[in-house]
């Protein structure tokens, strides 16, 4: 709604309701895409942006919108499937190591 609030046509797209994903991770799913989330939070940011200051011509101000609307939906996704702050949990494996497993 954002990205056409402010000149942009895109069709109706969205990624997988928080709902759907956090049901889903009560019954095992691991890994979760959240790209088509985080893609719309920044085209939104950036025309908003754009369409806030016309004049403007420095995409880096336009970049720095996207970014903290990335990071402000990473942030929610995290902490709504439960894994903010878990970072430090996370063992490194060796790139070697890694390719043996599947070896």
């Amino acid at each position: 709604a954002i990205i056409r609030e402010h000149g942009g046509s895109i069709k109706e797209t969205y990624g997988v309701p928080v709902e759907e994903i956090q049901e889903g991770i009560r019954h095992g799913v691991r890994k979760v895409n959240i790209d088509t989330d985080i893609r719309l939070a920044m085209t939104g940011a950036m025309r908003r942006a754009m369409a806030k200051d016309p004049s403007e011509f420095d995409p880096r101000k336009f970049l720095k919108d996207a970014m903290a609307a990335a990071r402000d939906v990473c942030i929610a996704r995290f902490e709504a499937f439960g894994c903010a702050g878990r970072a430090s949990k996370i063992k490194p494996v060796a790139l070697e190591a890694q390719a043996r497993l599947y070896a």
